[in-house]
């Protein structure tokens, strides 16, 4: 009984591990490569066209700790305004009641 459990377990790990390999052999063949093209432009130029778009507000400063700034976009409603439509709305029938 103890042979069969064994072979049992010895045949799973094997097959499991010939699974995982199989996988391993085509993870590369997915990426196709790049061709390079030679640059028309020094790396000199790419940073002076780097600070000049900085600076004339055509590309934002990189920097990783600076994120989109978000405008507000108030609203033209007061909240009694707000609270107001929706007291209707729950008596027309329009909004489900929720109190909970």
């Amino acid at each position: 009984m103890n042979t069969t459990k064994f072979v049992a377990a010895s045949m799973i790990a094997l097959a499991s591990v010939a699974a995982t390999s199989a996988f391993a052999d085509s993870y590369d063949r997915e990426y196709s490569q790049v061709a390079s093209s030679p640059s028309t432009v020094t790396r000199a130029q790419v940073k002076a066209e780097l600070l000049a778009a900085q600076k004339d507000g055509s590309l934002a400063a990189v920097n990783d700790n600076d994120y989109p700034v978000i405008t507000a976009t108030g609203s033209a409603k007061t909240r009694a305004q707000v609270r107001a439509e929706l007291i209707q709305a729950e008596k027309d029938g329009t909004m489900p009641v929720v109190h909970g």
